[in-house]
């Protein structure tokens, strides 16, 4: 059996990015979201990964408890839904240094529990067109979007052709009205766990206790 893990943000219960994460998946195609529907509604802070040999669940969780002891609540401005990369998802109104800091160091700090890449999951890396900068990211750190290559967003739908965005975006635009109109709130961080392929789980979710508030 293959379990991976990964550091997800989540919308807090009762904001409008949580009720967005309730119906964004029974609203739009099926077919527009197969691939996301695997992952849930989320922000990814570090990528999915196998445990490393040596390293157990419970260590994972204990380190995860301490970053999340040690980094503050953020709030920024509200999100807005753009297309990245072909597909759509929600992002910041405007950069974060906050958020980029957390997602950084949710990497460093957890870098010591992930597996090195299997050859199946490298070329699946490479299969993507990646930059000299991107390629280096995912040889010293496992993934080639992290630290100056990250971008927080939330997934709502496949890679789109230019025929079908317009359709999707109109689907979109009153889904997430709501969310659009609320400050984006990130008071925890949840670590995930998958086994052979299947949707990602809560595991368990950590608040974020860090005494120095951040906001932007």
């Amino acid at each position: 059996m293959t379990t991976r893990y990964a550091l997800y943000v989540i919308p807090e219960d009762g904001t409008a990015l949580a009720r967005l994460g309730e119906d964004w998946l029974s609203t739009l195609p099926a077919d527009l979201t197969a691939e996301a529907r695997v992952y849930g509604f989320h922000a990814t802070l570090k990528a999915p990964f196998r445990l490393a040999p040596g390293q157990t669940e419970e260590q994972l969780r204990a380190a995860c408890a301490t970053l999340a002891s040690q980094s503050a609540a953020i709030d920024e401005a509200p999100p807005v839904l753009a297309r990245l990369h072909g597909f759509y998802a929600l992002r910041p109104g405007q950069d974060s240094a906050a958020i980029q800091a957390l997602a950084a160091e949710a990497v460093r700090r957890l870098d010591s529990f992930r597996a090195a890449l299997n050859a199946g999951e490298l070329a699946k890396r490479l299969a993507a067109p990646l930059s000299p900068r991107q390629r280096d990211l995912l040889e010293h750190w496992g993934y080639p979007y992290v630290f100056d290559e990250y971008r927080f967003h939330m997934t709502l739908t496949r890679r789109l052709d230019e025929a079908e965005a317009p359709m999707a975006e109109a689907l979109l635009r009153p889904l997430v009205a709501e969310a659009e109109a609320e400050p984006l709130r990130i008071a925890s961080i949840c670590l995930m766990r998958q086994h052979d392929g299947s949707v990602f789980t809560l595991l368990q979710r950590f608040t974020l206790e860090g005494s120095c508030a951040s906001s932007v």
